[in-house]
């Protein structure tokens, strides 16, 4: 698949995502604003007078529509964390899909690998996942290294 292909295809992605989000926050407008007629009118009804079952029912059903609004806007915040959470992703991972393609098929042959190694360097040292590096991980660094420079540490 070539890059551009890729493009469309992440452009694609995020706008259906946007998209999404765009209705789940509408809807959640729409909640809102219907919780909030529902309550108005039986508290309206309680102050007309009119204290029966329904002017209570219909208070009660404005404050349990008010809950579910509250719920759906707490699911549209989970919701944008994560989408802009899985599009640094792809962005992170489409830039080392060009790296690596300018590096294979840009890059004249004698400066290819030492080119090769400075991008696994830097992939390895970009923060991905955000957590210390394993002694494991060091050593095998530190050998690679080592090796290079013909045991020079």
């Amino acid at each position: 698949m070539d890059q551009k292909e890729q493009e469309k295809k992440l452009d694609a992605y995020y706008s259906l995502n946007r998209l999404h989000l765009q209705l789940s926050f509408w809807a959640s407008i729409a909640a809102l604003l219907i919780g909030l007629s529902i309550l108005v009118a039986g508290i309206t009804l309680i102050f007309m007078g009119r204290e029966g079952l329904s002017s209570q029912l219909t208070t009660i059903g404005g404050v349990l529509t008010q809950f579910i609004a509250a719920g759906f806007f707490f699911l549209y915040s989970k919701n944008l964390r994560q989408l802009n959470v899985f599009y640094d992703k792809l962005i992170r991972h489409q830039d080392t899909m060009y790296a690596m393609s300018l590096t294979l098929h840009q890059i004249p042959t004698p400066r290819r690998e030492e080119m090769l190694e400075t991008v696994i360097s830097m992939l390895l040292t970009r923060n991905e996942p955000k957590t210390p590096m394993s002694p494991e991980l060091a050593k095998v660094i530190t050998d690679a290294m080592q090796a290079k420079h013909g045991g020079k540490a």
